[in-house]
């Protein structure tokens, strides 16, 4: 009994320093196990087992000593870098708000309220993304069926209920006086089910095998079929090579991914072949001299706004009436309009810092199902900010998908919320323990 609550002591005192209790078994399970291979040690060289647990205890160290190193490790850490880049990112955009403004204010016709929307937008999606921030991801997993379903319930309500805008239904359903676009968030709240629902899968010894085949073709092609039904391409695609993605990691199966990759590559050639209006916007972005009086003009004007702009730009407040919805999907190309290229390499030196950040997460993160979130979400950011990037080369086909945590819009507060949580579990990789993986803490000793 002396020498259990000797051993047992040295590790009350230990933990005593460590505020992470959720660590607190793992800790005592190696710390156990270290000191009874050194009481072997000690008692083969002829100890015995009393003297053996004092020789072992003391060769630990201190419990206070390694008990603060330990809470060190296991402490909450904030992704600073991510956390800096988003701010960037809204300074910027609330900068070009703020020109936009300045530039319609001598014409009477443009309401000039960008700014305090977008501040209001902005101002929300902070408080999503605490409150996302705090939240234990792993009971989320517990809710993936439930948010895979709502996901689908939501798309096929916005064909049924959404609303009427001169003349046309739209993808917006009101909520007493506030109006969303269930349709273009939904890409994140699937992508985060299906990390769940796989990583079950995946924890249950079932995920890529050819028995599990057909549940998990429809569970991955069912949000591709409610849009392919509810008709938005972009964020069928996006959704698409996120998803393929995602389970092409999860699963290995990187051949069906391929296949069905594949089918859906041919597809949309055969769906474009057959399209007048989507051939030319095709052909309008690769040479606009094409259809230079139709589709192309819009590519032409804007590689002429890129061009003209030089590496100072046009100034603060600058008039940018040649592009339509300078404040949203043209948001970078006004951006360099103002700045120029300066400010655009500006801008692409910062969405450089946070993919770099974005991905550097993911290889931190040791938890299996934590890891699948910030992967899918990493995916999702990662794609809106390349395609926002590659729009200012004037080939990309122009789409409605705006510039991430930037564009003018309700898209920000999604997006505040997904980095919210993908800082969440970021900040508990080290105060929870982790699941499909084995830690160490022979750091501390």
């Amino acid at each position: 009994m002396e020498s259990k609550s000797g051993l047992e002591q040295y590790l009350d005192n230990v933990c005593g320093e460590v505020k992470a209790k959720k660590m607190h078994a793992e800790i005592r399970s190696e710390l156990r196990g270290h000191l009874e291979d050194l009481m072997i040690e000690q008692e083969s060289l002829g100890a015995s087992k009393a003297e053996a647990e004092v020789l072992a205890v003391a060769q630990m160290g201190d419990p206070k000593a390694v008990g603060k190193d330990l809470h060190h490790i296991h402490k909450p850490r904030t992704p600073w870098g991510l956390l800096g880049a988003l701010l960037l990112f809204s300074a910027i955009g609330l900068l070009g708000m703020s020109s936009l403004e300045a530039s319609f204010m001598n014409n009477p016709r443009v309401p000039a309220s960008f700014l305090p929307k977008q501040l209001s937008f902005m101002l929300i999606g902070i408080a999503l993304m605490t409150a996302c921030y705090f939240i234990n991801f792993r009971r989320l997993q517990k809710l993936s069926w439930l948010l895979y379903i709502f996901s689908i319930a939501g798309i096929i309500a916005s064909l049924k209920w959404g609303l009427y805008v001169n003349g046309s239904r739209t993808y917006f359903l009101a909520f007493g006086g506030i109006v969303i676009n269930l349709v273009s968030y939904s890409p994140y709240i699937v992508l985060v089910a299906l990390a769940g629902i796989f990583s079950k899968f995946k924890a249950d010894g079932k995920l890529g095998t050819k028995r599990n085949l057909l549940p998990e073709l429809v569970i991955l092609l069912g949000p591709a079929a409610a849009y392919i039904i509810a008709g938005p391409i972009p964020v069928l695609l996006l959704y698409l090579v996120c998803s393929l993605i995602l389970y092409t990691w999860l699963s290995g199966a990187w051949l069906r991914s391929t296949l069905i990759g594949g089918f859906f590559l041919a597809a949309g050639l055969r769906y474009a072949g057959n399209n007048q209006q989507m051939r030319d916007r095709i052909l309008g972005a690769i040479n606009y001299n094409i259809n230079l009086e139709s589709s192309g003009f819009v590519y032409k004007t804007l590689n002429e706004v890129i061009a003209s702009a030089g590496w100072s730009g046009h100034g603060f407040g600058a008039e940018f009436e040649r592009l339509s919805y300078a404040y949203s999907d043209m948001l970078p190309a006004y951006l360099v309009y103002c700045f120029g290229w300066g400010g655009g390499l500006v801008l692409l030196g910062i969405t450089l810092w946070f993919l770099i950040k974005l991905f550097s997460s993911i290889q931190a993160v040791k938890d299996y199902y934590g890891k699948s979130v910030i992967i899918a979400l990493s995916l999702i950011l990662a794609m809106g900010l390349f395609y926002g990037l590659l729009v200012l080369s004037g080939k990309m086909i122009l789409t409605s998908i705006p510039f991430p945590f930037m564009s003018y819009g309700g898209h920000v507060l999604i997006e505040y919320a997904a980095l919210g949580l993908l800082m969440g579990i970021y900040r508990r990789k080290d105060i929870t323990p982790a699941e499909h993986e084995s830690r160490t803490i022979r750091g501390a000793l």
